[in-house]
């Protein structure tokens, strides 16, 4: 659809015309907001997303200027920046423990040495949950650091919930295997 095919269809019918362009451009709105938010947000932030975008398109839309080109760019800028904004959204949630993120308050040397052998901890963790591989690194650091359930983890990597549950724990049964090569002794059910 052209920007001036757009443009006559909104003075004919404006609702009419947003529904044209919506079903025009649905799909390809959607693989953008997908694309960016795919590893961070649920299904709904997504559909929220695209909807916000869809109606930044409607309202920021100018119908009176003299474009007759595609608007498929003007929507895709949209659509990106829509998904940028909403990335940086879900990413600050207070309910998101980010990797190497501490908050440490030095209170005296006891203190100390606790934050430092946390830290060694969580960079060696890090470290080998990483050399696991994809996507069994993947799934350990959805749902152990961004409390995902099998379910929203399994649509993320086109899997079911149960290949995730299965995946999920052999790779917690390596993680532990190479947690106690490097040192560290892990209890049943504690990483």
């Amino acid at each position: 659809m052209t920007d001036n095919e757009y443009r006559k269809m909104y003075e004919k019918d404006p609702t009419a015309a947003q529904t044209a362009l919506f079903d025009e451009y649905l799909n390809y709105v959607y693989a953008i907001v997908y694309n960016k938010l795919r590893s961070c947000g649920r299904r709904e932030d997504i559909e929220e997303c695209v909807g916000d975008v869809f109606s930044a398109v409607f309202t920021s839309y100018d119908h009176s200027g003299s474009f007759n080109g595609e608007i498929k760019g003007f929507i895709g800028t949209i659509a990106k920046r829509g998904a940028i904004q909403m990335y940086r959204k879900l990413v600050r949630r207070p309910d998101t423990v980010y990797i190497g993120e501490e908050t440490s308050e030095i209170a005296d040397s006891q203190r100390i040495e606790e934050n430092t052998e946390r830290n060694a901890m969580k960079e060696t963790l890090l470290r080998l949950i990483i050399s696991l591989g994809e996507p069994d690194s993947d799934i350990i650091i959805q749902k152990f650091y961004y409390n995902m359930n099998s379910s929203e983890i399994a649509d993320k990597h086109s899997m079911s919930p149960a290949s995730v549950r299965m995946r999920c724990s052999r790779a917690l049964k390596k993680l532990r295997e190479l947690l106690s090569d490097e040192g560290y002794d892990m209890k049943e059910g504690n990483i």
